[in-house]
């Protein structure tokens, strides 16, 4: 049985993402739930909690994330039941564009039911802090700065996250020219630190200020290879590898200004 998650059900649920996830899930679910652009879910049996999926929706684009089953049941076709669950559930919500990062254990049950992969993503992690020293174009955002952002994120993800950068613009840096033109931002409590940039110099400068802390993990898509040429040369720890699929209707991304994506949860 698939139903939604209750608050008391969130309790308990660290424990079924794998550890290399290093995924607080509980805390996520704190965080979202109750927004009117999410929905949570998980799988019943013998009324234990043995798998759950999450969407995000906006307009008509929906994210999956967070398809989990328990380690013990894995192979018995759960993860294929709760992903077509959230495929119908994202239809019946108008979502003609269906979007999802998948780890290699997942893509190929997101292939059987019809979602295509148009990126690989790589994984790199910082183990120790870094001396840095903040540009001076880098400052602090406030809300003046939103229509930009708003403007910059839809240039690079080509989707409406208004709601979003709303939730998390607060904690977040900015790279600016002489002009004050936006040439880039970094959002540290967006996920694992989101990094936007249509500007090379400044998409570098906002990681080294990422992963100046230790413990600092980045994703983003092969295909800026301004960001994976910046990891391939400062000796940062080199992951596992993951995917983005899409069902439906192509949305227009632009990947080279992903600097790090925010989370799975929505690229």
């Amino acid at each position: 049985m698939i139903r939604e998650l209750k608050k008391s059900d969130i309790s308990g649920l660290n424990s079924l993402p794998p550890i290399d996830w290093k995924f607080d899930y509980e805390d996520f679910l704190n965080d979202f739930v109750g927004e009117n652009y999410f929905r949570a879910f998980v799988m019943i049996q013998d009324t234990k909690i043995v798998g759950t999926g999450n969407v995000f929706f906006r307009d008509k684009i929906g994210w999956l994330a967070n398809i989990i089953i328990d380690e013990s049941l894995r192979g018995k076709g759960l993860g294929f039941k709760m992903t077509k669950f959230l495929v119908d559930y994202l239809n019946d919500k108008g979502c003609e564009t269906q979007i999802l990062i998948a780890t290699e254990l997942g893509e190929p049950v997101y292939k059987k039911i019809g979602f295509a992969k148009i990126a690989d993503y790589q994984c790199f992690d910082t183990e120790l802090g870094q001396d840095y020293v903040m540009s001076s174009s880098i400052r602090k955002l406030d809300c003046s700065d939103l229509e930009k952002l708003y403007h910059l994120d839809n240039l690079a993800n080509g989707e409406n996250r208004t709601h979003l950068i709303d939730k998390y613009y607060k904690t977040g840096f900015g790279y600016f020219n002489s002009d004050n033109d936006l040439l880039g931002f970094y959002l540290p409590d967006f996920g694992r630190g989101l990094v936007l940039s249509n500007d090379t110099k400044a998409g570098v400068e906002l990681l080294k200020l990422k992963h100046s802390k230790k413990e600092i993990r980045t994703l983003l898509p092969i295909d800026n290879n301004a960001g994976i040429e910046f990891f391939k040369t400062s000796g940062l720890k080199k992951g596992y590898k993951c995917s983005r699929m899409i069902l439906g209707k192509q949305n227009k991304w632009n990947p080279k200004y992903i600097y790090s994506y925010g989370s799975g949860y929505c690229g």
